[in-house]
């Protein structure tokens, strides 16, 4: 699950084989003999053989209770709940489809701590988007982060919080984390007991799965509401002149101050200090009430260019590590160049795609810089497409049918994650 640097390649001849040294070297930290535990749609779970002399675990050591695909958005809620009524304690480790990981300490119904990979949940990007540190600021800190100086540290010891605002804001992380399992559709998820030998979590909080379970119903119910209206949070708000005279509430009369046709609502959630849900949902009650209208931001963000263009990067890799098996790289390489250049797409994409078959993230950068369109992200994204589909169409030739099938559904299923993601 996510790019072409964790993928194992099992051959049609039974062989496995690992993509990168990093893999290797993972996995070899779990040396040793197993069973071939479970063959199911989607999931292979190999079982260790533990000593013959000794079949029972080290004491302390973390077990694996429970583990599956999540299917929609449901899941977590359902999987969530489970382990909080049966009152386990453990970890709970959900892996998205991007190769988002995040994991949640569960004890006793209450969710304790939680950590995650993803950019906007890091402690940095929260402050940030809060407002309590502009970009500038954040980048030095983050430079003089250690083993012994972390960042709360950091931001503390300049006076940017006291130390309960502190506890407040990384509380404010766990409950983000949390919301952000809850609304994972596609990935897989494991829970095991707590591993008594790991040292404890730098921080504990007390966060009720219940009330936690409660409010994630709600947000799914109302974003999926929100989003008829408010497609995403790159939308430019802007008050219109002759509005009617309305009676806000105190939140959604804040945020109408900020609609001034520039800041984008992730702007304003972050300047707010009042988060993407609320902001959003005050949006989209000023757009009910008449009092603004959205427009697309003419800026294009050179890191969701770098973000979109990693991931179909991923795939792009993953279909010619397919091809490299029969011999067929150089051909599909050659054909593809060709049709970039045909299609147009040569100056956004390069004049040809690297011997992986990745395109170069910064020439898509630079050429998206100087595009004069209502919705670049959104014609980059129609251009990945068609290079993607045009790349699986040419390792066709390469292929068996049955490996050209199988490439073909994971592509699909791939793709239709970037999409929804």
């Amino acid at each position: 699950m996510g790019d072409a640097s964790d993928r194992i390649i099992v051959g049609p001849d039974g062989s496995v084989r690992m993509t990168t040294r990093a893999l290797e070297q993972a996995l070899g930290k779990r040396a040793g003999f197993y069973h071939f535990g479970v063959d199911t749609a989607g999931l292979l779970v190999f079982r260790r053989i533990l000593d013959e002399e000794d079949p029972a675990p080290p004491a302390g050591a973390p077990r694996l209770r429970m583990a599956g695909e999540i299917l929609n958005k449901m899941t977590m809620l359902e999987i969530i709940n489970v382990i909080a009524n049966s009152g386990w304690v453990g970890d709970l480790r959900v892996q998205a489809t991007d190769g988002t990981t995040r994991t949640m300490l569960i004890d006793q119904g209450a969710i304790k701590h939680a950590s995650s990979n993803h950019t906007d949940d890091l402690l940095g990007e929260v402050l940030f988007r809060q407002g309590i540190v502009d970009r500038p600021v954040l980048d030095q800190l983050l430079t003089e982060v250690s083993y012994d100086k972390r960042l709360g540290q950091l931001v503390v010891e300049r006076g940017l919080l006291e130390q309960d605002q502190l506890f407040g804001v990384l509380r404010q992380q766990v409950e983000q984390i949390a919301h952000g399992t809850l609304l994972i559709d596609q990935g897989m998820y494991s829970f095991t007991t707590v591993d008594e030998a790991a040292p404890p979590p730098s921080l504990t909080v007390h966060i009720s799965v219940q009330g936690l379970l409660m409010e994630g119903v709600q947000r799914i119910d109302e974003m999926t509401l929100f989003r008829e209206r408010v497609p995403n949070s790159k939308m430019c708000p802007q008050v219109l002149p002759h509005r009617p005279e309305r009676n806000l509430d105190e939140t959604t009369a804040t945020i109408l101050e900020w609609c001034d046709g520039a800041r984008t609502i992730e702007t304003i959630a972050r300047e707010s200090a009042l988060g993407e849900f609320l902001t959003t949902k005050a949006i989209y009650h000023l757009l009910r009430a008449k009092q603004i209208e959205l427009h697309q931001d003419a800026a294009v963000d050179p890191d969701e260019v770098r973000k979109l263009v990693r991931s179909f990067n991923a795939v792009l890799r993953d279909i010619f590590m397919a091809v490299a098996t029969y011999g067929g790289v150089d051909s599909t390489r050659q054909t593809l160049a060709t049709w970039i250049q045909g299609s147009g797409y040569g100056p956004f994409f390069g004049e040809e795609v690297s011997e992986d078959g990745a395109i170069d993230i910064e020439i898509v950068v630079n050429a998206l810089a100087s595009v004069q369109a209502p919705n670049p992200i959104e014609a980059l994204q129609q251009g990945l497409h068609e290079l993607v589909a045009f790349a699986l169409f040419s390792a066709t030739t390469a292929l068996p049918r049955d490996q050209e099938l199988v490439l073909a559904r994971d592509v699909q299923r791939r793709l239709k994650a970037i999409h929804t993601g």
